[in-house]
C-alpha cells in the first residue's frame, strides 16, 4: 500500500490516539479510503507508462461520469484561460482537467492546497491562494509569476476564480459560487489571453452545506466524501464561446472583467436551445401571393410628392403614405409583414397582416426603385390626431398596455412607431435600416411639433430563453424610465422571463455589462447562430431610448414587446444631424 493521500491521523491530531478500527471507520465515512484506493490505481498505471493522462485515469477509477459540450470553443494553441464555476469540490478539477486535455496537452490548473495533496496531479498544478487580499498576494507571488509565465509562453490555464466550492447563500436561498476574485482578471489582462467560460452542473450535499454555514474551515474534511457522492451523478459540462482579448480590453477594470467572466460562465447553465417557433395550437393561413410590381409602381408614381428621402447609391426611396391612396401597396405591405415576421417565429397567422389601425396611420414605405420591389416599411401614428379623433383606443399599443391619461398627455406630441420590417433580400444590406431612419428624420423635419418617438420593439421566441431573460434583466437595470413607467401597465407582463435569471446573476449585470455592446456580445455567445440583440432595439437605445413597460403578445408567437420612448431633445446630436440633417 502506497502512502495515503488523505490520512485522518495527519489531518486531525486528536485522532492519533484513536484505535485503528475507529480510524478506519471514520476514513470510510469521509471517503478517504475509496479515494486513496483510486489514487493507488492511478499511480500504478502511470508507473506502467499508461497512455492515459492523470485526469483521464482519475475519472476512470473514482469514477466520475460527465457529458461535455463546446470543446470546439477551446483554441488549440495560444494563451488561453478557462474559467469555471465550482459547484462540488475536487471532482470539478478532475472533470475540468479531463475535458480540457482532450483538446490541449499543455494544461495547468490553478488549485489550492487541497488539490495539491494529490501527488499524481502535481505536474499539472500551479498552487495559488485565489481568495485574494494583500497577504495572500505576497504569499503567492511565485504562483502568480508561474501563471503569467505559462500563459506568455502560449499555454493553457484552468482556474476556479471562486477558489472554493459553492456555499449556501441566505440572501439567494440557494447554493451559489463564492465571490470571484479579481487577481485572475488581472492576470488575463496582463497576458492578453483568450478566455473560455465553462459551467459544471450540480452542487454539494446537504451535510457539506450545513458544515459550510456553521464551520466553513472544517468542511475541507468532507471533500473526499463529496467525490464519493459525485460518483452517483452524471454531470453536464458546457464550454461557451471564446472571449477575445479585444472584448476583455474594453471592460473598464478588473472588477468589471471578473463579473463579466462569472456571468459568462453562469449563463451556460440556462437552456441554450431556442424553443419551437410555432406551437401546434396556432393556425397559420397560407400567405397571399405578392402584388404585381407594375401595379405598385403606378401607385407610387402618383405619390411622387410624398417622397421623403432617396438613396442614390442603393436606389432605395422612402415615401410617407396614407393607406387610402395606395390600396394595392397596402396589401403588399401586409403580405411582406407576415412573411418577414413568420421567419423569426412571430406573425399574426393571417394570409395578410393588416389591421384596422393601418387605415389611420402614416406608412413609411421603403421602395427599391431599380428592382421595383418593396424593401421595408414602418407605421407611424400621430398621437395628437389619433387621440383627438378616436381617443386612447385609437392607439395601437392600447391593445397590449393600459395607457394612463398622464402618459397620453406626455406623449401627445409624439409619433407611435411600430410594425417595422425589412424584407429578407434587404436585411443584410447595411443601407436598409439607415435609409428607413433617414425617412423618419425627414418626416420629423416636416413636422417639428413631434418631440417623442415611442412604441414597442419585439424580441421574438427565436432567441433562447437565456438570451430573452438576459435582455429583459439588462433593460430593467440599465434602460428604465421610472417617471413614465408608473403610468403604463402591461396586460400580459413577462413574469416567467422576469424570474428567468437567478438573483445572483442579475446582480452581476451592473458591472459586467456597463454598455450595450457587452450585452450584444453575451447574447451572441448564447445564440446557436451567433445573432446579437435585435437591430431595432439597438437603434432605439443608441438614440437614448428608455423602457417604460414590457408585455408578452401571446397572439403573435409569444413575442416579448418592450415599450420604448425616445425623447428627441435628449438624443445624441450626431445621430440627429445624420437622420434629420445638420440644419434641422
Amino acid at each position: 500500500m502506497r502512502q495515503k493521500i488523505f490520512d485522518l491521523t495527519e489531518q486531525a491530531a486528536c485522532t492519533k490516539h484513536w484505535p485503528a478500527w475507529l480510524v478506519r471507520f471514520a476514513e470510510n465515512c469521509l471517503g478517504f479510503t475509496e479515494f486513496n484506493r483510486a489514487h493507488d490505481l492511478i499511480e500504478a498505471d502511470l508507473e506502467n507508462n499508461s497512455s492515459d493522462n492523470f485526469f483521464r485515469l482519475a475519472c476512470k477509477y473514482i469514477p466520475l461520469h460527465y457529458d461535455v459540450e463546446g470543446l470546439e470553443n477551446i483554441p488549440k494553441e495560444g494563451p488561453c484561460v478557462i474559467v469555471c464555476n465550482h459547484p462540488h469540490g475536487m471532482s470539478d478539477g478532475l472533470m475540468f482537467g479531463d475535458a480540457a486535455m482532450r483538446v490541449r496537452s499543455d494544461v495547468r490548473i490553478i488549485c489550492n492546497e487541497w488539490l495539491n495533496y494529490v501527488r499524481a496531479m502535481r505536474p499539472y498544478t500551479i498552487q495559488v491562494d485565489v481568495y485574494g487580499g494583500d497577504a495572500a498576494k505576497r504569499a503567492n507571488m511565485r504562483g502568480m509569476r508561474d501563471t503569467i509565465k505559462w500563459l506568455r509562453e502560449g499555454h493553457c490555464i484552468l482556474v476556479f476564480p471562486s477558489g472554493s466550492a459553492a456555499t449556501f447563500s441566505c440572501r439567494d436561498a440557494r447554493v451559489i459560487d463564492d465571490p470571484w476574485q479579481t487577481n485572475i482578471a488581472s492576470i488575463i489582462r496582463k497576458t492578453g489571453a483568450t478566455v473560455v467560460p465553462m459551467n459544471i452542473s450540480g452542487r454539494t450535499g446537504i451535510l457539506f452545506q450545513i458544515v459550510s454555514v456553521l464551520a466553513k474551515p472544517y468542511r475541507a474534511a468532507l471533500l473526499a466524501r463529496e467525490i464519493k457522492r459525485d460518483q452517483r451523478t452524471r454531470h453536464r459540462l458546457v464550454l461557451g464561446k471564446a472571449i477575445s482579448p479585444n472584448t476583455i480590453s474594453q471592460l473598464p477594470d478588473d472588477e468589471a472583467l471578473s463579473d463579466y467572466l462569472r456571468l459568462s460562465s453562469m449563463l451556460l447553465r440556462y437552456p441554450l436551445v431556442a424553443p419551437t417557433l410555432t406551437t401546434p395550437e396556432r393556425k397559420m393561413e397560407p400567405i397571399d401571393p405578392p402584388e404585381d410590381a407594375e401595379v405598385l409602381q403606378r401607385e407610387l408614381d402618383a405619390c411622387a410628392d410624398n417622397i421623403l428621402y432617396s438613396n442614390d447609391s442603393s436606389g432605395l426611396v422612402v415615401y410617407a403614405l396614407e393607406a387610402a391612396k395606395v390600396p394595392r401597396l397596402m396589401h403588399e405591405i401586409g403580405v411582406q409583414r407576415e412573411r418577414t415576421y413568420r421567419a423569426v417565429g412571430e406573425g399574426s397567422g393571417k394570409a395578410c397582416d393588416l389591421d384596422a389601425y393601418d387605415d389611420h396611420y402614416v406608412h413609411l414605405v421603403m421602395w427599391d426603385s431599380r428592382k421595383r420591389a418593396l424593401a421595408g416599411a414602418y407605421r407611424m401614428g400621430r398621437t395628437d390626431h389619433i387621440v383627438q379623433t378616436r381617443g386612447r383606443k385609437g392607439i395601437y399599443n392600447s391593445l397590449f398596455f393600459h395607457l394612463c391619461r398622464r402618459l397620453i398627455r406626455t406623449l401627445g406630441n409624439g409619433l407611435e412607431m411600430g410594425r417595422a420590417f425589412i424584407t429578407a433580400p434587404y436585411q443584410r444590406m447595411p443601407a436598409s435600416l439607415d435609409t428607413l431612419w433617414m425617412g423618419i428624420g425627414r418626416f420629423i423635419n416636416k413636422h417639428p411639433e413631434y418631440r417623442y418617438l415611442y412604441g414597442t420593439v419585439s424580441i421574438s421566441q427565436n432567441y433562447t430563453p437565456a438570451s430573452r431573460s438576459l435582455m429583459l434583466s439588462y433593460l430593467r437595470q440599465h434602460a428604465m424610465e421610472p417617471g413614465l413607467s408608473r403610468y403604463i401597465h402591461a396586460y400580459e407582463p413577462p413574469r416567467a422571463l422576469e424570474i428567468g435569471l437567478r438573483s445572483q446573476d442579475r446582480r452581476l449585470l451592473v458591472r459586467a455589462l456597463p454598455e450595450l455592446k457587452f450585452l450584444n456580445t453575451q447574447v451572441s455567445a448564447l445564440e446557436p447562430d451567433g445573432k446579437g440583440i435585435p437591430v431595432l432595439l439597438r437603434q432605439y437605445l443608441r438614440l437614448g431610448g428608455r423602457m417604460v413597460a414590457f408585455n408578452v403578445d401571446s397572439d403573435f408567437g409569444d413575442t416579448l414587446d418592450c415599450f420604448v420612448v425616445v425623447d428627441l431633445e435628449n438624443a445624441p446630436k450626431r445621430l440627429l444631424d445624420r437622420y434629420c440633417g445638420k440644419n434641422a
